[in-house]
Parts: C-alpha cells; sequence; structure tokens
C-alpha cells in the first residue's frame, strides 16, 4: 500500500490549518500563525493517497535545508494524521502505521539527519523502532520517552477552587500552598509589560548558561508576537502589597492551554507562589477561553517533574526520535 503514497509540498495554509485544529496530533505548535510569530523557518509536506490528504508534517529545518532539527520554541510537532475517525479502530490504526513508515522512507532518503519530537496523541511508535530492524549495518533510530502532566479543567465552573476535582487532586502540601495564598491575600494579574519577565527569566539562566542580550530581546518580541495574536498572555502572581513574585507565560489552541516559560523574582519569594498562578491561570483560562485541558509542558527533569505532578495532573508519555 505504501507505493500508493504521494510525497508533496503543501501549499493551502487554510486547508492545512484545518487539518491541525481537527486532528488529534495537531497542536499550537504546528499552527503557522503561531509559528511565524516566533519567526520560525519552517516547511510543510503532506501524505497523498489519490487525491485524499491522509497526514501532514511542519518540519522545521537547518539553514542548509539538510537537516530536521528541533527548536527549543517548539514543543510539540510530527506526523498529524487525517484519516477517517469513523472506522474501526483496527483500520484506521493499520493505515496510520503505514503512512508513518511511507513517511519515515521519504524523510530518511531526503535529509541527512532527522530529530523530531511528538505530541502526546502519536501513539504508535513500532515503525521508528523497526527502521532498519533487520539490517544492523545501517543506523537505527534513537527513541527518548518523555513525559509531561496533563491537567483535566471538565468542571463547569472552577470559582470554588476548593471544592473542585482539580484542587482535591492536589498533594496535601500544594493544597496548604494554595490556602496560604489566599490567606496572605496573593493575586494574579495580567501585564501586557514582558520586561519584567525577561529580567526574572535573565536571572534563572544566569545560575545555569549564559544568555545574550540579543537572544532576550528576540524573546520579548516573540512573546509579545504571540500576545498580539491571541494565542497566549503574562501572567503575574504578586503579594498583598504588589510585589511581583513570579511570571507565567502561557499559550493556547481551541480549548486547551500550555505552560511555556515562566521565572520568579531573584530577590523575594514565598512558597506557594507557583502553585496558586498555576490555579489561578488554570480558573481564568477554563472561564475566559473555555479551556478544559492544561499541559505543564514536560516532566523530565527530577525537581521540575515532582513539582509539576504534585499539581495532581495525569502523567503522560510522549516520543522523541533522532537519526
Amino acid at each position: 500500500m505504501s507505493d500508493k503514497y504521494t510525497f508533496n509540498k503543501h501549499k493551502d495554509i487554510a486547508e492545512y490549518e484545518r487539518i491541525v485544529s481537527n486532528s488529534k496530533q495537531g497542536t499550537i505548535f504546528s499552527n503557522t500563525s503561531f509559528l511565524n510569530a516566533l519567526n520560525i523557518k519552517y516547511e510543510i509536506w503532506n501524505v497523498m493517497l489519490g487525491s485524499q490528504i491522509k497526514a501532514v508534517i511542519c518540519l522545521t529545518l537547518s539553514k542548509d535545508k539538510k537537516k530536521v532539527i528541533l527548536s527549543d520554541k517548539i514543543i510539540y510537532g510530527g506526523i498529524i494524521f487525517n484519516t477517517d475517525f469513523s472506522r474501526i479502530e483496527t483500520k484506521r490504526r493499520s493505515e496510520e502505521f503505514n503512512i508513518t513508515e511511507f513517511l519515515i522512507k521519504k524523510l530518511t532518503r531526503k535529509f541527512k539527519s532527522i530529530e523530531i519530537q511528538f505530541s502526546p496523541e502519536f501513539k504508535d511508535i513500532r515503525p521508528f523502532q523497526w527502521f532498519n530492524y533487520n539490517n544492523k549495518n545501517k543506523k537505527g533510530f534513537l527513541i527518548e520517552n518523555r513525559f509531561t502532566s496533563l491537567i483535566s479543567l471538565n468542571e463547569k465552573n472552577l470559582d470554588n477552587f476548593l471544592e473542585t476535582e482539580v484542587y482535591k487532586n492536589m498533594e496535601t502540601v500544594r493544597r496548604y500552598d494554595y490556602r496560604a495564598a489566599i490567606k496572605e491575600k496573593a493575586k494574579l494579574t495580567i501585564s501586557k509589560d514582558l520586561s519584567v519577565f525577561i529580567e526574572f527569566y535573565k536571572n534563572l539562566f544566569s545560575k545555569q548558561k549564559k544568555v545574550s542580550k540579543k537572544y532576550l530581546i528576540e524573546l520579548q518580541k516573540e512573546l509579545n508576537n504571540i500576545v498580539k495574536i491571541g494565542k497566549g498572555l503574562m501572567f503575574h502572581v504578586e503579594d498583598k502589597i504588589g510585589n511581583i513574585l513570579y511570571t507565567f507565560f502561557y499559550i493556547w489552541e481551541k480549548d486547551k492551554a500550555f505552560y511555556y516559560l515562566g521565572a520568579g523574582n531573584p530577590k523575594i519569594s514565598k512558597s506557594w507562589q507557583s502553585v496558586f498562578g498555576h490555579c489561578e491561570i488554570f480558573k481564568y483560562l477554563n472561564k475566559k477561553y473555555d479551556i478544559n485541558q492544561v499541559d505543564l509542558e514536560g516532566v523530565n527533569s527530577p525537581f521540575r517533574g515532582w513539582f509539576k505532578l504534585s499539581l495532581g495532573g495525569n502523567l503522560t508519555q510522549y516520543y522523541k526520535v533522532k537519526i
């Protein structure tokens, strides 16, 4: 069946966006307006069977266009299926397997190296595991299991937060932190001024690696662009006298939001600031934009993973492949 597929440069952006929006594998990170806001260079390709588009893939490439690379600004990417959900699961799974095998064949012939990180909705990694399976003299894909935390916001009203399932699913220490923030009269504000975040972010990363002034200027411009297209907001957690304790940048598409970036005040901090911020943002996004799921974007380091999972989400696997 795979020899009946064709691999083509995709030109109809409206059609592409419709497929991304309707597919389980589609996320904001494959949305062209989001990619353009971040000044990401990309190419869109499709897989067709006759006149039907069966899948699309958005590739971020090296300057010479010979390598498929990962951008630190893009969390998920990879194959986005446009298959028929009315078909029985076994038929659809088989079709998606064949499409993936076909794409692997095309991509490995076209590019010198490939690195892709899939959305959690890309479930069947077997075609990558089995590439060159019986030819030990040729390279196979390196497959990395990665994890994120998904929090459901399906309740109709989160205003009475202490009575919600979201709150009840949090670890005891996190519930205590949230109540402590309320007691200390903490508040969440929305800010159009990204300079505070940039200053906090600069300090955060100065302990790990040097970030250039140029990088920070570009980052501020890119986040402003995301705000302008209505795909993201900057939030501040303040104490009762107005000190900014922590900054959060969230992005969203349709009914799903992602925690994108955050940084704390290096001079003042409270044990409850992050918990309170996330929970209040959940409430805001649920009420304002009908968001019913939040992806806390990665639990792949010990401290970050421990904290994010303590907010009560579901541990969810996704894959990164490289060859």
